[in-house]
């Protein structure tokens, strides 16, 4: 008999126990339960900045290459060398203007011509006027005065015939022909005059030129290189001004815009920028297998002081940022179809909340909707039965520290150590 109650006793008991230990370890079981909350967070108020890092090198922001062109000048002298500085202005090279001197002798040639040709025209005033002295207003001369007149200085046959005067015309007729031949060679005369004029004004100028010349730097900067063997460029000059020039991997180049902000560190100073540039094609020829490189160049935002050319800089490219957000450490946010966390409320309990994340990097996450600055959201474990299942805290008394009591108010500091001390 007893033996019988025996095992009726034992057989109830774990019935008893296999049932309330599936309640408890049902998900929708209305049994409450009590977790353990080993680590947790508070939401709190910071910047997320995703970055990347890479190398640089501080260089001239620009080269500017001088040409020389010796099909219509001739190469003097250098006039400086490189290392130089130089400003706006400086010279640099001379060189003389051949075509100048032909300009000059093309001028006096054609002022000569219009010379020779108002000579010309003069003498052909004099034998006009000549002409028209010896004729007679009132007959024509008769064929002895003629033979007489062939023998004089002008050919007046000749003169009738350039001036196609018949040979019945009267002598008031020729004399007004002359008149009207006069009127039209001093017109002539009139034009070649105001041609020599013009050619006088050009020679004045040309004379004011000298043929020797200077090309003179459009930039302030420091001359690099000379090609003393007049090769094209003959100078080139690097500016003044610095950038940081680098090379992107194929990662970094699909993160990069131009724009974003920078910081770099060189030679112990930081410094600060935007990228400026970026080039869409690789520095090396394209090969399977290898990794891609991409030249950028980094604009900043003040030139810094007694930086050597060459100097190396480590760049910290910004490629996104929230700035004065709600964020969480990443490992507190749990993903399954949509993300949420797990809050620990001020009644003790556990609640699984859906939240908006936003921007994540290096461990952080923002958050936009769902949880505020200063709620407490549970790191371990990572999960939970069931929702509003009360949580217990392990005190740490040799961890409270005076400044971690200053960042809270006198209701939050007894509301946690309840919180901490409650179990069901």
């Amino acid at each position: 008999m007893k033996k019988w109650k025996i095992i009726s006793l034992t057989a109830v008991s774990l019935s008893f126990i296999a049932i309330n230990g599936y309640l408890i370890g049902k998900n929708d079981s209305e049994v409450q339960h009590t977790v353990y909350v080993e680590d947790w967070t508070r939401v709190k108020e910071k910047n997320v900045v995703e970055t990347f890092h890479t190398d640089g090198v501080i260089m001239p922001q620009e080269e500017y290459d001088i040409y020389f062109h010796d099909s219509e000048k001739e190469f003097q002298r250098f006039l400086v060398k490189e290392g130089d500085k130089v400003t706006a202005g400086t010279p640099l090279f001379e060189f003389t203007t051949p075509e100048l001197d032909h300009l000059r002798e093309t001028v006096e040639l054609e002022k000569q011509q219009a010379e020779g040709e108002i000579a010309g025209i003069d003498e052909y005033l004099s034998t006009l006027l000549d002409y028209q002295a010896s004729i007679s207003s009132s007959t024509l001369t008769t064929e002895s005065e003629s033979d007489s007149a062939s023998e004089s200085e002008f050919d007046e046959t000749a003169l009738e015939v350039g001036l196609r005067i018949n040979e019945n015309a009267s002598s008031d007729m020729i004399i007004s022909t002359i008149e009207q031949e006069m009127y039209k060679q001093e017109l002539e005369k009139s034009k070649l005059e105001e041609e020599v004029r013009k050619y006088d004004s050009q020679l004045n100028s040309i004379n004011e030129q000298t043929s020797s010349a200077m090309m003179v730097s459009e930039t302030d900067g420091i001359v690099k290189e000379v090609n003393k063997k007049l090769g094209n460029p003959v100078i080139t000059i690097a500016s003044n001004v610095l950038a940081i020039k680098g090379q992107l991997t194929e990662n970094q180049y699909k993160k990069s815009e131009t724009g974003m902000p920078l910081t770099a560190i060189a030679a112990g100073k930081k410094l600060e920028g935007t990228l400026g540039k970026i080039n869409d094609y690789p520095v090396n020829e394209l090969a399977i297998g290898e990794e891609n490189h991409y030249q950028f160049e980094a604009t900043m935002t003040e030139q810094p002081e007694a930086l050597a050319i060459g100097t190396k800089a480590a760049v910290s490219v910004v490629t996104a940022e929230a700035i004065g957000v709600p964020t969480v450490r990443e490992e507190a946010i749990h993903h399954v179809k949509t993300p949420y966390a797990y809050r620990l409320n001020e009644n003790g309990q556990i609640t699984k909340q859906s939240v908006k994340t936003g921007l994540s990097f290096d461990g952080i996450q923002e958050i936009k909707e769902g949880i505020e600055i200063r709620e407490v959201m549970m790191l371990s474990p990572d999960h939970v039965p069931q929702n509003k299942a009360y949580f217990v805290t392990e005190m740490k008394p040799n961890n409270i520290k005076k400044s971690a009591f200053e960042e809270i108010t006198s209701h939050e500091k007894w509301e946690s150590f309840l919180i901490g001390l409650i179990e069901k």
